[in-house]
């Protein structure tokens, strides 16, 4: 997507977003660069970059070109300006990652909450919260991402949302997170969170459109277009959870669970999707070549390939991307039993990248996407296509909530 500035009068905090943002994705920009990438006014270029500098966001240094070329000045962001806390809220517990604004984790922590009770896991967030800000108390908290599944937020002729969160409906999480935590806070579902993670700093960075299957206890999708979020309309895009499947490939061994899940896994092996989920499980069981592992591998690679072609066919991605909740061994294999996948519009004679592949983060990208988020609210030109009111029950004025780079709106902002 082509971002373009503007010389209007209206449209000062989205420049100084949008050349932020410009800063932060690069390893070094020039103002030059800068004003050809926008085409801004050189003059509206160095207003913006003055203001940025003097507010600490960013840090111009002089980089030498070659053995006789003249030193280049070159902007780029300051990672200690700030910090940005993502918590992934998942079954088997809370994962937290604290980032500076450049995406270096600073630290992490872990939680334990009781799910079906949202009281008990909010309290589990704000202690997980105030544990996060004290590895990085040294600079300020741009906001929390929360990352979980996606919650039913309206009345639908069938339910839609995971098992065991019926607790959750219509709960205002954004806000109650906000009341305890005094941070502004952005709801993702995991899928997205994970997706946003594998673009910016995981298998799908450089790409601009890309779709990522996350399969955990449940399974969703992650759509990325035009370097941002697809949400749909509902936000709702990339539920493929609720997908119906042909008869061929139902499992009477684990009927009334979602196709690829841990759960599906666990009632085929009649065991505790808990016990199959601890470290080195599913690994050793692999290893063995365990005969259920293998046939829940045959039956999910056939619905892999099937999926591949839809998405690819609707959706005209660069690549799908495979992650979540299962270790690498189990991805990768699933991956490869997918090939040859069928005819679409991403078969092309030439590709740089393949059209299926594992992601590079694994079961914490949903919480490395989610500390993501507040950088993207704050400091991106699209910022209005993150999911504001997701958790929320009254309507907030997101540019005002989210201001550390554009600053507040004021009659002013014509100057910039």
């Amino acid at each position: 997507m082509s971002l373009m500035g503007s010389n209007h009068t209206y449209s000062g905090r989205y420049n100084r977003r949008l050349v932020f943002d410009l800063i932060r994705s690069s390893d070094g920009i020039s103002r030059r660069d800068l004003v050809q990438v926008t085409g801004l006014k050189a003059q509206t270029m160095s207003n913006i970059c003055k203001d940025l500098i003097d507010r600490s966001l960013v840090v111009e240094t002089i980089q030498q070109e070659g053995a006789r070329g003249a030193p280049q000045k070159r902007l780029q962001v300051r990672a200690d300006a700030g910090c940005c806390l993502g918590i992934h809220v998942d079954r088997d517990g809370l994962l937290g990652i604290v980032c500076d604004i450049a995406g270096h984790e600073l630290g992490r922590e872990t939680a334990s909450a009781s799910l079906e009770d949202p009281s008990d896991t909010i309290r589990a967030i704000t202690d997980i919260t105030h544990r996060l800000r004290s590895l990085a108390s040294d600079r300020p908290a741009w906001g929390i991402g929360i990352a979980m599944p996606t919650l039913q937020e309206a009345e639908f002729e069938h339910p839609v949302g995971p098992p065991g969160w019926d607790a959750w409906s219509r709960i205002p999480v954004a806000e109650a997170i906000e009341d305890c935590c005094g941070l502004p806070t952005i709801i993702e579902n995991d899928a997205t969170a994970a997706a946003v993670a594998e673009l910016r700093v995981g298998r799908a960075s450089g790409l601009t459109h890309y779709v990522h299957i996350f399969v955990g206890h449940g399974l969703g999708a992650g759509i990325i277009n035009d370097s941002m979020p697809l949400q749909g309309f509902w936000n709702n895009a990339g539920e493929i959870g609720l997908l119906t499947w042909p008869a061929e490939f139902a499992n009477p061994d684990a009927e009334g669970q979602t196709p690829f899940s841990i759960d599906e896994l666990a009632s085929m092996l009649s065991r505790e999707s808990k016990e199959i989920a601890r470290p080195g499980v599913l690994e050793q069981l692999y290893a063995q070549r365990n005969s259920v592992l293998m046939r829940w591998l045959d039956l999910n690679s056939k619905r892999l390939r099937l999926l591949v072609s839809l998405l690819e066919n609707i959706m005209d991605p660069q690549t799908i991307i495979v992650g979540g909740h299962f270790p690498p061994a189990l991805n990768n294999s699933l991956i490869d039993r997918a090939y040859p996948l069928l005819p679409s519009v991403s078969a092309r004679s030439k590709r740089d990248i393949p059209r299926l592949s594992a992601g590079a983060l694994g079961p914490e990208a949903a919480a490395i996407g989610a500390a993501m988020l507040p950088v993207i609210a704050h400091g991106s030109p699209d910022f209005r296509r993150l999911s504001s009111m997701r958790g929320r029950s009254q309507t907030m004025d997101f540019e005002r909530r989210f201001d550390r780079v554009a600053g507040a709106p004021t009659d002013d902002d014509a100057s910039a």
